[in-house]
C-alpha cells in the first residue's frame, strides 16, 4: 500500500517533473545502481524480521504502468513525448521506489522496536509477577511457619503446665499422706498417752489404797494439789478471779494444818500465786454483762428523735362584737371560725425532723440493742477492743435516732459512757508456780511410801 501512494504521488507530480528531466537521468543511473542492490538487502531483511517485503520492481513497474498509462495520452503530443513519459515514468517509478525503500526499512525497523519493547515490558511485567508472587508465597510460608511456631510453643506451654499441675497434685497427694501419717501417728501417741494415763490411774489408785491409813496427814497434801488444780481451771476457763483466789487460800490452810517445815517452799509459791491474782484487775465481767443486759430491757422505753404533730392553739377570742367599727376584726375572726375545720398552719423556726415508720423505728430500737449486746458478749469474753467499738456503735445509734433532749436519754447515754470508760482488761499468769512443786513433793512421798513398804518384811 505505501509503493501505490508513493507511485499515485509521482504520476500526479508529472507535469512538474517534466522540466527537471535531465537533473534526473543521473539520479536514474544511481537508482538502476541501487536497484540491483535492493535483492539482495531484502533478502537479508526478509531473514531477520517478520514483516512481508514488496515485490521486484519489475512486478512493480507492470503493476503501476497501467494507471501510468492511463494518464499518458492526456499529456503526449507525439511519440516522441509518448516515449520520454514512459521512459519518465519508469524512472520516476524507479525513484520512487528508492525512495520507499528507505521508509519501509525505517518502519520495520520501528515495528522491531516497538515489538522488543513490548516483550521486554511483557518479561518486566512477567518477572514483577512472578517476583510478587514469590514475595506473597514467601510471606505465606513465613506465616505458616510463624503459626506452626505459635501452635507448637502453646503446645508445649500446655504441656509444661499439664506437667506443672501434675506435680503440683502429686505434691499435694504426698502432702495429704504425709499429713495422714503423721495424723495416725499423733492418733497411735494419743491412744499410748491415754492408755499410759489409765495404767498410772490405776497404779496411783493401788499406791493409796496400799498407804491409806498409814499417814492420814498426807490426804491433805493431795487436797492440798487438787484444790489448786481447781483454782487453775476457776482461772482460766471461767475467769472467775475471787474463786481462784479462794481455792488457793484455801489450799494454804491445809498445808499450813499439816504443820510439816518441808512445806514451807510451796507455802511460799502459794503466796506469791494469791499475790500474783490479787494484781489482777479486779472488775467484775458478769456484773458489766448484767448491767449491759438491763440496759437492753430499757431500749424500748427510750424515746426516738421522730416528727410529731405540733399542738395548734386555738383562738382564745372567737366571738364577733356587736359594734360596728370592729368590722375587719369581726370579719378575720368569722373567717377563721370558718376555716379553722379546714386546714391549719403552723411557723416553727427550728429544723422539722422527717418522719420514721414503725419498722424504721423498730430497726433503730433494734440496732441499739444489737450493738449492747455485742458489748455484753465482748465483755464476757474479755476483747477489750471489740467491746470499746459495739459502746461506740451504740453512742453513735442513740445520737442518730433517739431524742438527746429527754432525760431518760441522756441518764442512758451517760451509763454507755461510764461503760465505756470502765477497764476491764485483765492479765492472767499462765502456771501457779506452787503447782509443780506441790506435785514433786506428793510423787517424792508416794515413793518413800513404796520403799518403805517393800523394805518392809
Amino acid at each position: 500500500m505505501a509503493d501505490q501512494s508513493d507511485t499515485n504521488k509521482a504520476s500526479e507530480n508529472k507535469p512538474k517533473e517534466q522540466a527537471q528531466e535531465k537533473a534526473k537521468g543521473v539520479e536514474l543511473q544511481k537508482a538502476t545502481a541501487q536497484e540491483k542492490s535492493q535483492p539482495a538487502d531484502k533478502a537479508v531483511t526478509s531473514k531477520t524480521s517478520p514483516v512481508i517485503t514488496p515485490a521486484p520492481p519489475k512486478a512493480e513497474t507492470n503493476t503501476t504502468n497501467p494507471k501510468k498509462n492511463s494518464t499518458a495520452p492526456l499529456k503526449s503530443d507525439n511519440n516522441v513525448k509518448k516515449t520520454t513519459s514512459t521512459s519518465d515514468n519508469s524512472g520516476t517509478q524507479t525513484v520512487a521506489k528508492a525512495k520507499s525503500d528507505p521508509s519501509q526499512k525505517s518502519a520495520k525497523t520501528g515495528l522491531l522496536w516497538l515489538v522488543t519493547i513490548l516483550n521486554f515490558l511483557i518479561l518486566i511485567l512477567l518477572a514483577a509477577a512472578a517476583y510478587w508472587g514469590w514475595t506473597q508465597w514467601e510471606a505465606q510460608k513465613q506465616t505458616q511457619q510463624a503459626s506452626q511456631l505459635e501452635q507448637q510453643d502453646s503446645l508445649r506451654r500446655q504441656a509444661q503446665q499439664n506437667l506443672s499441675i501434675t506435680d503440683d497434685v502429686k505434691e499435694q497427694s504426698a502432702r495429704l499422706e504425709s499429713q495422714l501419717r503423721s495424723l495416725g501417728q499423733a492418733l497411735q501417741s494419743a491412744r499410748d498417752d491415754a492408755q499410759a494415763a489409765n495404767e498410772q490411774s490405776l497404779a496411783n489408785k493401788q499406791m493409796l489404797s496400799s498407804i491409806a491409813g498409814r499417814r492420814p496427814a498426807d490426804w491433805l497434801l493431795a487436797e492440798a494439789d487438787f484444790l489448786v488444780r481447781m483454782a487453775g481451771r476457776k482461772l482460766w476457763l471461767e475467769h472467775d478471779l475471787k474463786t481462784a483466789i479462794a481455792m488457793l487460800q484455801s489450799a494454804d490452810s491445809r498445808l499450813q494444818d499439816l504443820d510439816d517445815p518441808s512445806l514451807l517452799p510451796v507455802r511460799e509459791r502459794l503466796a506469791n500465786d494469791i499475790q500474783t491474782l490479787a494484781q489482777v484487775n479486779p472488775v467484775s465481767v458478769s456484773a458489766i454483762a448484767l448491767q449491759i443486759s438491763a440496759m437492753v430491757a430499757k431500749v424500748d422505753q427510750l424515746p426516738l428523735n421522730t416528727f410529731e404533730r405540733p399542738d395548734i392553739a386555738t383562738q382564745s377570742d372567737e366571738n364577733v362584737s356587736d359594734s360596728v367599727d370592729d368590722w375587719k376584726a369581726n370579719l378575720s375572726r368569722a373567717w377563721a371560725a370558718f376555716t379553722k375545720d379546714f386546714f391549719s398552719y403552723k411557723k416553727k423556726e427550728i429544723e422539722v425532723q422527717p418522719y420514721m415508720s414503725a419498722q424504721q423505728q423498730w430497726l433503730a430500737t433494734e440496732q441499739l440493742k444489737l450493738s449492747l449486746l455485742q458489748a455484753q458478749s465482748a465483755v464476757l469474753k474479755e476483747n477489750v477492743a471489740l467491746y470499746q467499738r459495739s459502746l461506740q456503735n451504740a453512742l453513735s445509734a442513740l445520737a442518730e435516732n433517739f431524742a438527746t433532749d429527754d432525760s431518760s436519754v441522756q441518764q442512758f447515754e451517760q451509763r454507755i459512757n461510764e461503760l465505756n470508760e470502765t477497764d476491764i482488761e485483765r492479765v492472767y499468769p499462765s502456771q501457779f508456780s506452787s503447782a509443780p512443786t506441790l506435785q514433786d513433793i506428793i510423787q517424792q512421798r508416794i515413793d518413800n511410801v513404796f520403799v518403805n513398804g517393800a523394805s518392809q518384811p
